[in-house]
């Protein structure tokens, strides 16, 4: 592979994976635009090979118009269910053959920047650098979420998402040639696994007897116990005091577990994610876990993270709210980025 050589710090883009997150690629390059940085190399897996290439072939306009236009209908128009079940729920055709279909560029060495789409050998486990042939194929195969889209044939092996080995390919630019690299990780900023009418669950607090419950179970406390006579003897008065505190306790408890139960019926029920969901986010975990070893072995210049996670993996319908929350980060370390960048 040739790296580029340029005159100056040679200026590298990693941009990872994120499904649904990763159209936040596009409101960051759009602030990078209007700095004036012009990345050398771009490097993208899943949805970062998406958006790269898109960048890379001068398209990255008509992506964001594409994407901001896409709602709940549009998104289901673009699934091409795999009735089989074969590889995938989605074959994953359709929308790529939608939006690459008008490309200038049909093949990765005719872009004007050089560009690599990582994706993973499904039986070696091999991470695969696409810098040749067909574009459409290589995103594909970067994008196909194991379970989700099927895998995609190209050159004897089965590829599917490259974020099962490299989230935010940061190591691919270097080996590209880049000096400075740009990464922009948009899984890093979590949101919590479980949400109850879009609140988070963080724990679950035994519920405790109210005052008006107390004053109820001493009253019945009270009826329990039993009169004490003259005429009873130590051993009879015994007895039955022990028989009066054993109820007692018992009629405790019972109030204590009742008290419970009705706080827990007025608590609203927690909605169990989707199939979808459920995939992506176990992806997702394994994903940052893999990731956050990745870069302490090569470490980005500049780290962008977009305050993306409240938007799930599979809303696709929130693109615009996805690429506004990319431009307001970038806009926001914009300083710091012109540092790093011009840094000798």
């Amino acid at each position: 592979m040739e790296t580029v050589k340029t005159d100056g710090p040679c200026i590298g883009l990693a941009l990872g994976s994120g499904a649904a997150k990763g159209f936040a690629h596009i409101g960051v390059l759009k602030v990078l635009n209007e700095m004036g940085i012009q990345p050398h190399v771009i490097a993208g897996t899943s949805m970062g090979a998406f958006v790269g290439a898109a960048y890379a072939a001068g398209e990255l306009d008509k992506l964001e118009a594409w994407v901001r236009q896409l709602d709940n209908w549009k998104v289901f128009s673009l699934l091409d269910i795999n009735w089989t079940l074969s590889g995938g729920v989605i074959g994953g055709k359709k929308p790529f053959r939608t939006f690459f279909e008008d490309f200038e560029f049909n093949d990765i060495e005719d872009l004007a920047l050089p560009f690599t789409a990582v994706a993973t050998d499904l039986h070696s486990g091999q991470e695969i650098w696409l810098q040749q042939g067909n574009l459409q194929d290589a995103v594909s195969a970067s994008c196909s979420i194991p379970g989700l889209l099927s895998p995609k044939a190209l050159s004897g092996r089965w590829l599917v998402d490259g974020a099962v080995v490299n989230p935010v390919p940061v190591d691919v630019c270097r080996a590209m040639g880049a000096t400075r690299v740009i990464a922009i990780d948009v899984m890093e900023d979590g949101a919590p696994l479980l949400t109850r009418d879009n609140e988070e669950v963080t724990s679950v607090v035994s519920a405790q007897p109210t005052d008006e419950d107390m004053q109820t179970l001493q009253r019945e406390r009270a009826e329990i116990a039993l009169p004490e006579t003259a005429d009873d003897d130590d051993a009879q008065r015994a007895e039955n005091g022990s028989a009066a505190n054993g109820l007692a306790r018992l009629l405790e408890q019972g109030k204590e577990q009742l008290t419970q139960f009705r706080e827990l019926r007025k608590r609203p029920k927690v909605t169990p994610p989707g199939m979808f969901d459920t995939m992506h986010q176990a992806m997702a975990i394994l994903e940052r876990r893999h990731k956050r070893t990745r870069m302490m072995g090569s470490p980005p210049d500049v780290l962008i993270m977009p305050k993306v996670a409240d938007i799930g993996g599979m809303e696709f319908s929130r693109a615009s709210e996805a690429i506004d929350a990319g431009e307001v980060e970038a806009r926001r370390l914009r300083t710091w980025i012109e540092d790093m960048v011009g840094a000798g």
